[in-house]
């Protein structure tokens, strides 16, 4: 005879109306069920052979409970899933082949790693975000690799710099010395600052790195210390003060000579007050550059001596600054950077995110232990999700062909630990659930579970995984390969839990589920004692199921509370609503560490303490000659290809008007007007107020200009623009350069000879400010036809012009414009060199402008323009797809929409944050969106 417990349904009625027959309803446990659990006390099997007598029957006279007994009857009763008979009668085999399974990709992964194969193509102090369809980046490209697509002829000419391999700067070590609310223009604070530079430059195997001067000494410290010991002392012997006894007059000195000015800008903070009457020189800040070089060869030799640098740069400076950083030096805040130096930290920050990634497998390991009190289910339960990361891995690397492996991708095991616990936790807990429950069979009551289980973490792992996938429609790289990755491991993950998971399951249901650790013993609850917690009355319940039941589900449904929540939601939602409009991107490139790191405290105190200077420009570049990259051989993710260089055949100098047509474009840059020069953001000389534009062409017509006046007074015009006829009367005037007898009938590089001419100094190689500020902007190479060499033998002519450029500086500092401004700008010069170019003859027509630096500020607005379209579009698709899963899920339209509409509101809610504590959306965030 069955027993009958009464169970109360919650309600917000008093107890004395509570009590009413027809709200009562039911639990009827069959007393051999109740026998049957003192059986399991006492480690007696389970039976099979039982069928619906065993049952535990919830009934009630309400139709609904009646409605659901039947359901679940339905569902207890269902014929078994194929593949839960085959686990619960082989239950070893069904273990050991999809633990084989779960292997067989990481075990492969293991064997390419030890075969030397690169598995997971690592970047870790780089976020490739090139947008590869975009102009900008493809112009900059081009720009960056066009000595590298051809032979590029250099004429003889003796450098200012000397002959030294190592006279150009590669790599710098930037200090800043920071003294708040005190002086660093004293005289012992400058010493100290001239102690700690010499310090740094007496390192060991210092001078195989520093950059030479052109007697092949090492070049000093850039710092005001130089304006003290004597670096200047041929253009005044004040500048001659190694004691620091009249600091005042010394930078006032500096400041008001020209050629000083622009440098000691540099070094000064934007608080510096220098008045020699007075005898003060203040300033809380200063800044130093200790610049290095490397040697040249071929490409090869070129990479290993920049790895020896960068070895160099990290094993000899780096500790001994971040010490510097961390506890100050006599008084100073030390603040740094050099790329290597970057890069080395940026690497340790990984490591240590790394060995955060253990100590959450470590807590993951010990909750999943402590909730399911099986070592046996948590060990295999970590290990699926483990092996999830690099089975998934193998997918992206080998079946998708990704080439690319970067932090956000290390980071992604945090996500899949937490989402990989939480399926495991649903299946042990409808597991759990059913033990409550009478099956015909084990099968019987896996498949019901399997049916669950595997339906709820279908929903929750779909919708993550679209979330995931969403990404992978942006175009750059870094967040797209993300995205990608990490709906794959999802899905991998829910595949492992719904496959290897149950047979983990069941093999320790038959074999270890009585066993216990001794120390555990104690702790272990029976299945009575659970079935017991079933039927408590209400104050044993957990207190949180109390609140939700009682206070809290009262509180939800009295009519006017309702709309006050409403209300109140509406009003929150609002506030939110209207910070997310504010939301823009980072201007700065991607922050790795978090504030209060050195190298975050170095960038701010770079952009916001210091004077405007030299360094705080962007060049803007008018190339001809080249064309956008061709990217088309490059893999889809291989950001490191170069592609192939394009060159615009029909640019050609030679033609006259063409000459006349980019002196005319340098003309009008000259006299734009004050509107235009500041819409153009062009920025002027500090020292003698001229706009800062470099024109080879400008340079040129001065110097034949000068050449006309000077030696051709009888008549005859050798002024610019040079052709045949220009160039004949110089080469014939110049036999002992020029053996015109030997020249062709068909040469034709005449405006090439007239540009050897100029930077040559006449073909003496004599060294000259005009090719050491040009060679960079114009490219030569051999012409098959019309290359002769000079009658010296010491150089040539006749070369063939294959690209050219003007460069024009402009105050737009790296890091520091926003795109709605920034894009702003980049329309304001692409209007104006388009409509210049269409003014143009068809030889020169084809030209374009760029900010083709490494830094590529054009690119970088573009690219933060695409990370607030990718949010928005983002949030957009991920919301309507994650719709009809919802509905599907829940089987119902109205409580599918609501569910969209609250995951909507909450994504607004949380956009909305990120202004509203004065953030801005970086990489991170956009992926997160």
């Amino acid at each position: 005879m069955p027993f009958v417990f009464p169970v109360y349904p919650a309600s917000n009625l008093p107890d004395s109306e509570l009590r009413r027959e027809s709200d009562v309803s039911t639990i009827v446990i069959d007393h051999r069920d109740l026998q049957r659990s003192g059986s399991l006390l006492s480690g007696k099997s389970e039976s099979r052979s039982n069928k619906g007598a065993n049952r535990l029957i919830i009934s009630s006279t309400n139709t609904t409970n009646t409605n659901t007994s039947t359901t679940m009857d339905d569902d207890m009763e269902r014929k078994p899933i194929a593949w839960c008979k085959f686990i619960v009668k082989r239950p070893k085999t069904a273990f050991a082949v999809t633990l084989s399974c779960c292997l067989l990709l990481p075990v492969v992964t293991m064997i390419f790693v030890i075969s030397g194969k690169d598995v997971f193509p690592t970047v870790l102090s780089y976020l490739p975000l090139q947008l590869r369809d975009s102009d900008q980046w493809l112009r900059g490209l081009a720009w960056q690799t066009r000595d590298e697509a051809f032979q590029k002829f250099e004429h003889s000419v003796e450098s200012l710099q000397g002959n030294s391999q190592r006279t150009q700067l590669y790599n710098a070590l930037y200090t800043i010395y920071e003294k708040r609310g005190d002086n660093v223009l004293s005289r012992e604070n400058l010493k100290v600052i001239e102690d700690l530079e010499n310090d740094l430059v007496t390192k060991p195997n210092y001078t195989d790195f520093c950059q030479l001067d052109a007697n092949e000494n090492c070049i000093k410290p850039i710092s005001l210390v130089r304006y003290f010991d004597g670096t200047y002392s041929t253009i005044s012997p004040i500048f001659y003060d190694p004691t620091f006894n009249n600091i005042p007059a010394v930078l006032e000195a500096a400041n008001s000579f020209p050629p000083l000015k622009a440098g000691l800008q540099f070094h000064l903070g934007k608080d510096v007050i220098i008045d020699a009457v007075s005898n003060v020189a203040e300033s809380s800040i200063t800044r130093s550059i200790i610049p290095f070089s490397v040697a040249l060869g071929n490409r090869s030799e070129w990479k290993m001596n920049k790895q020896k640098q960068s070895n160099f740069l990290v094993d000899t400076y780096y500790s001994r600054l971040m010490d510097l950083h961390d506890d100050g030096y006599k008084g100073f805040n030390i603040y740094f950077f050099s790329q290597p130096l970057w890069e080395n930290a940026v690497d340790e920050q990984v490591l240590a995110d790394l060995v955060l990634v253990v100590g959450s497998c470590v807590f993951i390991f010990g909750f999943i232990w402590f909730q399911t009190r099986s070592l046996w289910i948590t060990v295999f339960a970590v290990f699926g999700i483990l092996t999830s990361f690099l089975t998934a891995n193998f997918i992206y690397r080998y079946v998708l062909d990704f080439r690319f492996f970067g932090i956000f991708h290390i980071l992604s095991l945090f996500i899949i630990l937490g989402i990989g616990a939480d399926d495991v936790f649903v299946f042990m807990d409808t597991w759990t659930s059913t033990g409550f429950n009478s099956y015909s069979g084990l099968e019987y009551r896996l498949s019901d579970v399997y049916r669950r289980a595997s339906g709820t973490m279908l929903v929750t792992s779909l919708t993550t995984a679209v979330a995931f996938f969403v990404n992978g429609v942006s175009p750059l790289l870094a967040v797209k390969t993300f995205g990608i990755f990490a709906g794959i491991l999802v899905v991998v993950n829910y595949l492992t839990v719904i496959f290897f998971f149950p047979t983990v399951v069941i093999l320790y249901h038959n074999s270890w589920r009585h066993w216990a650790w001794c120390c555990w013993r104690p702790f272990s609850k029976t299945l009575t004692e659970s079935r017991e917690e079933l039927i408590q009355p209400d104050k044993k319940k957990n207190v949180i199921v109390r609140f939700f039941k009682g206070p809290y589900f009262r509180f939800v449904t009295h009519g006017m509370h309702r709309w006050i929540i409403v209300l109140a939601f509406a009003l929150i939602v609002s506030v939110f609503t209207y910070y997310a409009t504010k939301l823009g991107p980072d201007e700065e490139a991607v922050k790795v560490f978090k504030e209060g790191n050195n190298f975050v405290e170095f960038n701010d105190k770079s952009s916001k303490s210091f004077m405007p200077s030299q360094s705080d420009e962007t060049t803007v570049y008018i190339v001809w000659g080249l064309e956008n990259q061709d990217l088309s051989s490059c893999h889809h993710t291989d950001y490191e290809c170069t592609g192939r260089t394009v060159w615009d055949d029909r640019f050609d100098l030679n033609p006259t008007p063409s000459q006349k047509a980019i002196k005319d474009f340098c003309d009008t840059l000259h006299g734009l007007t004050e509107d235009e020069i500041n819409a153009l953001h062009i920025k002027r000389d500090l020292v003698t107020g001229e706009l800062k534009i470099k024109c080879f062409m400008d340079n040129m017509y001065e110097f034949y200009d000068k050449l006309n006046a000077d030696y051709y007074s009888n008549g005859t015009d050798v002024s610019m623009p040079v052709g045949e006829i220009e160039m004949q009367h110089i080469m014939k005037a110049n036999p002992s350069i020029f053996d015109t007898s030997s020249l062709h009938d068909t040469f034709y590089r005449y405006f090439e000879t007239g540009l050897g001419y100029w930077v040559t100094m006449g073909y003496t190689g004599q060294a000259n400010t005009d090719y050491e500020e040009f060679r960079h902007l114009l490219g030569e190479e051999l012409d098959q036809w019309d290359s002769t060499y000079t009658v010296p033998g010491t150089d040539m002519y006749g070369t063939r012009m294959k690209y050219a450029a003007i460069s024009v500086t402009t105050s737009l500092p790296f890091g520091s414009i926003g795109y709605n401004s920034g894009m702003e700008i980049l329309n304001a010069w692409e209007t104006f060199v388009d409509n210049e170019m269409l003014k143009m003859p068809a030889s020169v027509s084809n030209g374009f402008q760029c900010t083709c630096d490494v830094t590529n500020l054009w690119h970088w607005i573009e690219v933060q323009k695409t990370l607030a379209d990718s949010a928005v579009k983002g949030i957009i698709l991920g919301i309507s797809l994650a719709f009809p899963v919802l509905v599907i899920a829940t089987q119902n339209i109205i409580i599918g929409t609501l569910a969209t509409v609250s995951i909507g509101l909450t994504t607004v809610c949380v956009i909305g944050m990120i202004p509203m504590l004065g953030w801005k959306l970086g990489v991170s965030d956009d992926m997160a969106t």
